[in-house]
């Protein structure tokens, strides 16, 4: 299907700015803070293709220093004996409220805000033009320093959200499925990584929380092989936040200082390194020309 090379809308978000703005000594930025909850459709019927939500100014990122990645300390594995195909939504009888299936000839705008600006630390610039809508799968592609990045338009408190996605081996390149605050106010406002894919073998993820005002993170690394289709989804209530691979529990918290306090959304992005400590490597000659972050369904249920 042919990419987008519309002109961005003047409200389309840059990338989400947690970790990913290099620090600026002696400035101080202000932003306005969302007010609100935007919330998804709630019709039973979605799966027939009903419209989404109608479009939410996006607001910009904040400003905020560089903060590495960590590790997490747990360390886990997928076992391939065990593997399956269904999803964390059918097996604990999650309430359908919202979802994209991609089936379309281009990314459906009234529900997606592809990200303009720079990608994580400044290495490169997100372009709507890398964004395609083929063979029904969205297509996040990276070419050399451009990569691309784009947000869900409606953010709601608690929920659970499940995507379908599939990452290619390359170096210089990190692939990443998150929740972002709404109101832009970073570190404390929470960020829940529930696929994030850094190595070019693409051979293990990482489930994180990020929580506080000093960025404090918990969560666990998953090893196996992410560069076949797997179901990646994170639970958000008031006393949980609980991750899953393949329809089966690899992490949670209950700890009430860790669960974010106010509203998020779904993003999704290509990284560029080098980034962190460890982490995104630098590109070099053996990194592709053009290398796809795949996803081949989205879908939000009710809290």
């Amino acid at each position: 299907m042919p990419e987008l090379t519309e002109q961005e809308p003047e409200h389309d978000p840059e990338a989400p700015s947690r970790r990913r703005w290099p620090a600026v000594v002696g400035i101080v930025a202000g932003l306005a803070v969302l007010a609100g909850v935007v919330t998804v459709a709630t019709d039973p019927s979605l799966l027939t293709g009903s419209p989404g939500p109608s479009p939410a100014p996006a607001a910009p990122p904040a400003p905020g220093g560089m903060h590495d990645q960590e590790h997490p300390a747990e360390v886990g594995a997928l076992d391939p004996a065990a593997r399956s195909d269904t999803e964390a939504a059918v097996r604990n009888g999650w309430r359908l409220t919202d979802h994209d299936e991609f089936d379309g000839a281009a990314l459906d705008r009234t529900r997606w805000s592809p990200y303009t600006g720079e990608t994580t630390g400044g290495n490169g610039r997100h372009r709507a033009e890398n964004i395609s809508v083929r063979d029904g799968q969205l297509v996040l592609t990276s070419r050399g320093r451009t990569s691309a990045g784009l947000a869900w338009r409606g953010g709601q408190q608690y929920g659970r959200w499940e995507i379908r996605a599939k990452t290619n081996p390359g170096v210089g390149y990190g692939d990443v499925a998150l929740l972002w605050p709404d109101a832009e106010d970073w570190p404390e406002g929470g960020e829940l990584n529930f696929m994030e894919i850094p190595k070019p073998q693409r051979n293990e993820t990482h489930t994180i929380v990020h929580y506080g005002e000093d960025n404090s993170q918990v969560g666990k690394t998953v090893r196996g092989d992410f560069t076949q289709w797997h179901t990646y989804a994170v639970e958000w209530l008031p006393d949980r936040v609980v991750f899953y691979i393949d329809g089966a529990e690899v992490f949670r918290t209950t700890d009430p200082e860790q669960i974010p306090p106010r509203s998020m959304h779904l993003a999704m992005q290509q990284d560029i390194g080098p980034y962190g400590d460890d982490w995104i490597p630098a590109l070099d000659e053996t990194s592709p020309e053009t290398l796809d972050f795949q996803v081949d369904w989205v879908r939000i249920y009710a809290p």
